[in-house]
């Protein structure tokens, strides 16, 4: 009895890998969660859409969102649904069109939003995160099914500091959007951390004009960063890659 036990249970153990293995190739590829979901933005936001093409285009596999961006973008006028007269707006299928309109077409599974940079979103918190409910509320109304989600304020350089050190105002900012995303039931992405030096500025090789915005390494970080937050959210149940791609997807706006 006791040799049958042995041999039955040396027979169960040869299979633990092959288990182990079975459930590591179920991992879905992490891309699927940004794949024709939508990304609005600035310059920065931008940066992130040439990567992947560049990267596309040189034979990686990478995300494929739709990528709703403008240079000088700004909280405030994402905050809109009437365009802004004085301030840029966004364009749709050649048409300029408020954010909250051009989501509303759409109607993807998530939105993900980085702006603030170019309101400096830190000198002034709370009207700020105000713009960024307003977001929450628009989105709601106009395609009530998308989930909604911040990335943080990316971190600046000591030259971009040099007349005000930003970095306790952008931190400041950070917590507030996140403490805001976590009252409001929107998700919040930490992008800022890893792109920081030991002193809390954008690290030198993460920088392209000295300033603010990336070079093709700090967007590889960003991207990794992306996976890493898509892997969580399988891990913990909040994702399952079976979703069907957003509706009017695979539609860039025209620049």
């Amino acid at each position: 009895m006791r040799k049958s036990l042995v041999v039955a249970l040396a027979f169960l153990l040869a299979f633990v890998p092959l288990f182990a293995g079975a459930q590591e190739m179920q991992q879905p590829d992490p891309d699927l969660f940004y794949d024709k979901q939508v990304f609005v933005g600035d310059s920065i936001t931008r940066q992130l859409k040439l990567y992947l093409r560049s990267e596309s285009s040189n034979g990686s596999s990478v995300p494929e969102p739709v990528f709703l961006n403008a240079q000088s973008y700004m909280l405030y006028s994402a905050s809109r649904n009437k365009l802004q007269s004085e301030h840029v707006n966004l364009a749709y299928r050649g048409k300029e069109m408020p954010m909250c309109q051009i989501v509303g077409q759409i109607k993807p599974q998530r939105v993900f939003i980085l702006l603030g940079v170019n309101d400096y979103a830190g000198r002034n918190i709370p009207k700020n995160i105000g713009y960024c409910e307003r977001i929450l509320e628009l989105i709601a109304r106009y395609s009530p099914d998308t989930q909604v989600f911040f990335f943080s304020l990316t971190p600046v350089t000591h030259r971009f500091c040099k007349e005000q050190d930003l970095r306790t105002l952008w931190n400041e900012y950070n917590l507030a959007l996140e403490t805001m995303c976590a009252e409001k039931g929107a998700h919040y992405i930490d992008i800022a951390t890893p792109l920081k030096d030991a002193d809390g500025y954008l690290k030198t090789e993460y920088c392209s004009d000295g300033l603010y915005h990336l070079s093709p390494a700090g967007l590889q970080v960003w991207l990794d960063t992306l996976r890493s937050y898509a892997t969580a959210q399988y891990e913990q149940g909040m994702w399952m890659p079976d979703e069907l791609p957003a509706e009017g997807a695979g539609q860039e706006m025209k620049e």
